[in-house]
């Protein structure tokens, strides 16, 4: 039996990327950059926001730190437009707090907007949301302290029984560095092969995590 799980957030429980491309169109447009696509966003998202900028702009440096600021003032904004809960996530949430197993977002998302959407879409589900610049002292994934974070929030000791769900490289690193349970899902913003180039533990949908995770409970 699990005693918590741990979410990514963007790809992973929430589609983003429409809000995120036009936060980021919004930042470049005025410095002559070309508008970008979603397939842009999906490719270059992980790191957080700085590194998504620097990644659409061919990391010419020039003007960052002003278009830096000015996706945050359009996103914080707009962050909630077209943004979705993927397909049976509910029920997949609804699985999990049926089994009184603990839940919470980690994400190298900025807090105030993981926040946001979490209360928006997800109210009730989640016990503890992280992100990037909470100002707790932590650097944001791979690194495996914020999950160790999360695990002392939760009241949660044994890391064979935590389970972190994710779409991305990314967060493959952060559960093997971390010395925990993993599972990523394909329909988010990485390609299926370098998912499966990392881990076996990857899933085409909702509907096939959740008999995963019924399988760790039985």
């Amino acid at each position: 039996m699990l005693d918590a799980i741990l979410f990514d957030l963007d790809g992973t429980i929430l589609d983003t990327l429409e809000d995120l491309r036009d936060a980021v169109n919004y930042a470049i447009s005025e410095f002559g950059y070309n508008k970008i696509s979603k397939e842009d966003v999906r490719k270059n998202i992980g790191n957080g926001i700085l590194m998504l900028i620097k990644r659409c702009v061919n990391f010419n440096l020039e003007n960052i730190d002003v278009m830096h600021q000015k996706f945050k003032e359009y996103y914080f904004k707009n962050c909630n437009v077209h943004t979705k809960p993927y397909p049976y996530i509910y029920e997949l949430l609804d699985y999990i707090k049926e089994k009184n197993i603990k839940m919470g977002v980690v994400t190298n998302k900025v807090y105030t907007a993981a926040k946001e959407l979490i209360d928006s879409h997800f109210d009730g589900y989640f016990d503890l949301v992280l992100g990037d610049q909470m100002n707790i002292g932590l650097n944001r994934k791979p690194d495996p302290n914020i999950i160790y974070y999360a695990m002392d929030k939760l009241g949660v000791k044994n890391k064979n029984k935590v389970l972190y769900i994710g779409d991305s490289d990314v967060d493959i690193e952060t559960v093997a560095n971390a010395n925990i349970l993993g599972a990523f899902v394909s329909y988010g913003y990485r390609d299926k092969e370098l998912l499966l180039e990392k881990s076996d533990k990857v899933f085409d949908d909702i509907k096939a995590l959740l008999q995963y995770i019924k399988s760790l409970n039985e």
